[in-house]
């Protein structure tokens, strides 16, 4: 029986608060984590138990009572549930909207639609029933009393076996909230035993390995910088696979993006001969919710999955590897905004184990605590099996007829590499035809009318799309100002780049990889086995190619577009084109194959691009860091955007305009308040967008009056007529 009479529950709401809930008498012991059934308002809620009081903060005549529970043992262990609290703390977030973020959207609900043979529905009997209710319905009262006396509740099958044609009185009962529908996961097989494969390391592979396992009882963060094609995974399964002689240890990978999970999913399986974890938003939420739950019983040794898998809970964790450390999927920039690298580090922190964050482009954080030596910074500086690094060169696109897409360098070498059998990437990061429609003759352009953004036009289905909101409208057949039928596209996309190839190089198959055509489950892979295959010759794609895919054939890659990240007003664009530059042309020149990059551009003479080509990214990284430096931008100070939205423009700048005054008189002078700014597309969906941005020195500024400022901003009458956020250590300006 619970020792205390008082809970307090966090539900899935913004609402920064706690709510106080009385225990019923017979209810079987609770704990933080359980997730239970709570009438709030006139509903019945989901709410997850975070803390048991004695007393609670209201008069106890007016608490409700919990009317019950739907597990048998919390749904976070103690570890996992100190991670969320302290997370929701740091990027300011509700911590009840945390915990249901946290979990899997099956375990995020009361029932489960669908069919699924390791899921069994039960009836519970809620503990808020007066025997008033069921005076004058005695079927009712008959059923719900059976129910009752079984604590772990009965499925419908049990249920027609005592009750024949009852199932419209269980659906007013449930209607009353006399009873709750919960579910029972049946446990499914796993193999545990790992039958890891033997490795041929390197002695750079080898030497990078034995420093990281000389931590492996310790909180040690690692970043391993390894140029493309060095052998990063290999490192990776050799920690691994040491890890793994421990009984019961686990490990949890982290990729930024779904795309990079078939192929690694597959090498894990293969080398260790176990049940891999999987966790990402593309399998099914039964699948989800099952390997979760298998994983938090400590079922699953090896878990891989994108950035929501840090939070879950893994009792015998050992080791957590970051892959691909720099790239900005890893933060979740809506709802819960949170960066999994950095949760990651704090978690392996709090379990004192290590952590080894990978990249051949490291973010320029990273590298700032390995030059702070908070990191341990281990380089691969040589790609395995003596395969040359790819030669980089510009194709300098002033001496180009105004509007060529291919480049004749560009186009000479692809001819000479595909003559040898050897296969091509071509990388240009605007999926769609084109990206503008406009009128030759007066100028007028297609815009979304919801964002201010123009209209990409996609020629297979004839339509122009909004790619922020995804609004579409079929193609005009003349302008909507003038009338006038000359209607021109405007630069190009991935489906313009294969419309061009198929004239310029009709010989050979093309294909593309972008979101467009990876949307449907397991075209992605599909594509992928195509392209191993040797059954296209030319692919185009956007950054999906840029995310660690092995294509040992691929001998040239031509990156038709660096111009934009050059001339961003984002101050982090030309270190986000620097890692794209490299990360895609790293795809170039393996297995002996002497490769070779050419980047078209506008600007070939920009100093940074000169000492990247040159000197290569760590050099680059180091100059941009001075730069950094010089103008206090991070990592040299530190930044919060509280970040609005509104239909009204009127609205939203009133009330980021009292959210500055409030922030100027709550907190400290050192932190600067800047704003309300606008970001460079003001208009996104239909609402307007701004936000004002708080800079510090140092980080400790914001931890000693955040608090109670965001709190006194919540309670602002300007809030109504917005919606708003907090976005901790922002990556991008909106």
């Amino acid at each position: 029986m619970t020792t205390k009479k008082f809970a307090q529950v966090g539900i899935d709401s913004p609402l920064r608060r706690l709510f106080d809930y009385r225990i019923p008498d017979a209810m079987p012991e609770l704990k933080p984590g359980y997730r239970v059934i709570i009438p709030f308002g006139k509903r019945s809620l989901l709410g997850i138990v975070v803390k048991l009081i004695d007393t609670p903060s209201i008069d106890t005549s007016r608490l409700k009572i919990i009317q019950a529970t739907l597990d048998d043992c919390a749904i976070f262990d103690a570890e996992s549930f100190s991670l969320i609290r302290w997370a929701a703390r740091y990027y300011q977030f509700p911590l009840g909207s945390a915990l249901f973020s946290a979990l899997p959207p099956a375990l995020r609900k009361t029932k489960q639609d669908g069919d699924n043979d390791s899921i069994e529905f039960r009836w519970l009997a809620t503990t808020n029933t007066s025997s008033e209710m069921l005076k004058r319905a005695p079927k009712q009262a008959a059923i719900y009393t059976w129910i009752k006396q079984h604590a772990d509740g009965v499925t419908p099958k049990q249920l027609r076996d005592q009750f024949s044609s009852c199932s419209a009185i269980i659906k007013t009962l449930a209607q009353r909230e006399m009873i709750q529908q919960v579910e029972i996961i049946q446990p499914t097989h796993v193999t545990q035993t790992p039958i890891a494969n033997s490795l041929q390391l390197t002695e750079d592979q080898a030497n990078v390995s034995q420093s990281i396992l000389a931590s492996l009882s310790q909180f040690t963060v690692h970043l391993l910088e390894g140029v493309t094609g060095s052998g990063k995974t290999e490192v990776y399964f050799s920690i691994i696979t040491e890890v793994l002689k421990s009984a019961q240890a686990q490990v949890l990978i982290l990729v930024p993006e779904i795309g990079l999970t078939p192929q690694l999913y597959s090498r894990l399986e293969k080398h260790f001969g176990i049940t891999i974890g999987l966790l990402h938003s593309n399998i099914t939420e039964s699948q989800r919710k099952q390997t979760w739950l298998n994983i938090s019983k400590g079922e699953i040794r090896i878990i891989l999955g994108t950035r929501l898998a840090v939070f879950t809970p893994i009792p015998h964790l050992q080791l957590i590897v970051v892959d691909e450390e720099h790239d900005a999927s890893l933060k979740q920039q809506e709802g819960f905004v949170y960066h999994a690298r950095d949760v990651a580090i704090y978690r392996a922190k709090q379990l004192a184990i290590p952590i080894v964050l990978g990249s051949a482009t490291p973010s320029f954080e990273s590298i700032h605590n390995a030059k702070l030596e908070k990191f341990q910074h281990l380089q691969l500086n040589k790609r395995a099996h003596s395969d040359l690094m790819p030669k980089i060169q510009f194709a300098d696109m002033r001496t180009e007829r105004a509007g060529t897409i291919l480049s004749s360098p560009l186009c000479k070498a692809m001819h000479s590499h595909l003559k040898e059998g050897k296969q091509v990437i071509l990388f240009l990061n605007r999926r769609g035809y084109a990206p503008a429609l406009l009128c030759h003759d007066c100028g007028w352009v297609a815009k979304c009318i919801r964002c201010d953004a123009n209209m990409t036009y996609h020629s297979k289905t004839n339509k122009l799309i909004c790619h922020h909101c995804d609004s579409r409208k079929h193609n005009p057949q003349q302008c909507p100002q003038c009338a006038s039928n000359n209607l021109i596209m405007v630069g190009h996309g991935t489906q313009r780049i294969e419309e061009v190839l198929s004239e310029q190089f009709p010989d050979y198959s093309a294909i593309r990889l972008d979101r467009d055509i990876t949307r449907r489950k397991g075209s992605l892979e599909k594509i992928l086995d195509e392209i191993h295959q040797l059954k296209q010759q030319i692919i185009i794609g956007t950054q999906i190619l840029s995310k660690g895919h092995d294509f040992p054939n691929v001998s040239l890659v031509g990156i038709l577009d660096i111009d934009y990240g050059i001339h961003s007003s984002d101050f982090r664009a030309l270190e986000r084109s620097a890692q794209l530059l490299i990360q895609v042309a790293g795809r170039s020149g393996r297995r002996s194959i002497q490769g070779e990059v050419y980047v078209q551009t506008h600007t070939p003479d920009h100093p940074l691009l000169q000492t990247l080509l040159h000197e290569g990214y760590p050099a680059f990284a180091t100059q941009a860091l001075q730069s950094r430096e010089e103008w206090k931008l991070p990592p040299f100070s530190h930044h919060i955007a509280i970040r609005a939205r509104s239909q009204n423009s009127d609205d939203l700048f009133v009330f980021l305009e009292a959210v500055a005054n409030t922030a100027r008189q709550m907190l400290p002078a050192e932190i600067s308040i800047q704003g309300p700014i606008i970001p460079s597309m003001e208009k996104k969906a239909g609402q307007f967008r701004a936000f004002i941005l708080l800079v510090a020195a140092q980080r400790g500024l914001f931890s000693q009056s955040i608090d109670a400022c965001l709190n006194q901003i919540e309670t602002l009458p300007q809030t109504r007529k917005v919606r708003w956020s907090i976005d901790v250590d922002p990556i991008d300006n909106f």
